[in-house]
């Protein structure tokens, strides 16, 4: 049975985890449902607008002996009104039941590595997954910016990723002896999501970083150059949305669209008596849209990496991902020059930095706090809605007046759109 602390947020029934239990390949007719517990998956915040929860399923196998059986539960929040409003609003619960039942059978590869957890079964406003920690995956520590070894590997994951849409794709040409766009068939299940300059939420991020630039910037005295920037601003963001869904000018891919550290897995390995990164997965995909592979690979790169250690290694990462991408292809009897050549994909990413940049300044103000002060602030429900609806812009000024490690990550990403694409100092 569920634990009594979780009943009153979050149940799932005997007869749920008894459908579950079948669900799963491996078990055989002589296993025996026991029992099942329920608990919190973590302390911390895992993310912003879910709950997350442990599944814990003990059988009797064929030996009488008792086994367990472990999963991983994302459920809508039963306990913050605003959370739970911004999610059915955005369908973004929706959005990402459909992507697992619908959309990923098809893309997945059956020759590359795991790029995701599998979907166990979707219940009542919950999905049901294998558990990845159960299975040695975790998340780095969020204030760490990724080293060579794992970036490489999550470039790895979205080269695999990426690749199911291209081979689909290109079977379905074959088959129907016509051109096929996989957007095309899931249009209305890919759609723009957040990033559309209606809501809300995206320009709370735009003008939330604004007005902490104006009070904090390296500019916050030169009235001439705040001008300039106001002046260009809010043409900027619209250009990075412009960027954020289906592309005429590129060939696209099935994106994830939210690739900030805890929606990236790792698995490791001992050698010489140090962990060393092995494997990476994904998770969270209720973002999914249409979009060039470049808009992932950007936003990855912007996201989870150290400005200066991006600049100096952009060229090693972006070659690593297309040779990666090219050789999944290949392997495929898919030729990734009909797809892409090189040139072209060099062009999308130094096209799809300013994307990079604006989904990072969007995310990046949300999660480079503590997870105490996280959870204070955005489980509360007024709190969440005031900050990512209605103000962002005082609580940025007001972590970078008390945070001095805030104030400079997030003001890197704000003054890097700044100077490139406010006032074009691309070679500062």
């Amino acid at each position: 049975m569920s634990d009594k602390s979780s009943e009153t947020i979050f149940v799932i029934s005997e007869q749920d985890a008894i459908e579950i239990f079948k669900k799963c390949k491996q078990i055989n007719k002589d296993v025996v449902f026991k029992s099942y517990s329920l608990r919190r998956a973590s302390e911390k915040m895992l993310g912003f607008l879910s709950d997350y929860w442990k599944l814990e399923i003990l059988i009797i196998n064929s030996n009488n002996q008792i086994q367990s059986m472990n999963f991983f539960i994302k459920s809508m929040c039963k306990s913050n009104a605003s959370k739970a409003k911004m999610v059915k609003d955005m369908k973004l619960f929706d959005k990402e039941i459909t992507f697992y039942v619908f959309i990923k059978d098809k893309i997945n590869l059956l020759d590359v590595a795991p790029w995701s957890a599998n979907l166990v079964m979707a219940l009542n406003d919950a999905m049901v997954f294998e558990d990845l920690n159960f299975l040695q995956y975790r998340t780095r520590n969020k204030h760490e910016t990724f080293d060579e070894q794992h970036i490489l590997l999550a470039l790895q994951a979205l080269a695999r990723f990426h690749a199911g849409s291209l081979v689909y794709e290109e079977k379905r040409r074959k088959q129907l002896k016509k051109n096929y766009i996989i957007n095309d068939e899931h249009e209305e299940d890919l759609n723009r999501g957040g990033y559309v300059k209606s809501d809300p939420w995206f320009m709370q991020c735009m003008n939330g970083a604004l007005e902490a630039i104006k009070c904090y910037s390296k500019y916050n005295k030169d009235v001439k150059t705040l001008k300039e920037i106001e002046n260009r601003w809010t043409e900027v963001w619209d250009e990075a949305l412009d960027l954020s869904h289906f592309s005429f000018e590129y060939r696209n891919v099935i994106c994830h669209r939210d690739l900030w550290n805890n929606n990236i897995l790792f698995s490791y390995k001992e050698v010489s008596e140090k962990f060393v990164p092995e494997n990476c997965v994904l998770v969270d995909f209720q973002a999914v849209t249409s979009q060039p592979p470049a808009g992932d690979v950007m936003f990855l790169l912007y996201c989870n990496l150290d400005p200066k250690f991006r600049k100096s290694n952009m060229t090693k990462f972006l070659n690593y991902y297309y040779q990666e991408l090219q050789d999944i292809l290949c392997r495929n009897f898919v030729k990734i020059g009909d797809i892409m050549s090189f040139e072209q994909f060099l062009h999308s990413c130094e096209k799809y930095e300013l994307w990079g940049l604006v989904a990072t300044a969007c995310l990046v103000p949300q999660f480079w706090v503590n997870d105490e002060l996280m959870i204070k602030l955005f489980s509360d429900t007024v709190s969440f809605g005031e900050i990512l609806t209605k103000d962002k812009g005082s609580f940025i000024k007001k972590m970078m007046e008390t945070n001095d490690d805030y104030k400079y990550k997030v003001m890197q990403v704000f003054e890097e759109i700044v100077d490139i694409y406010c006032l074009d100092k691309i070679d500062e």
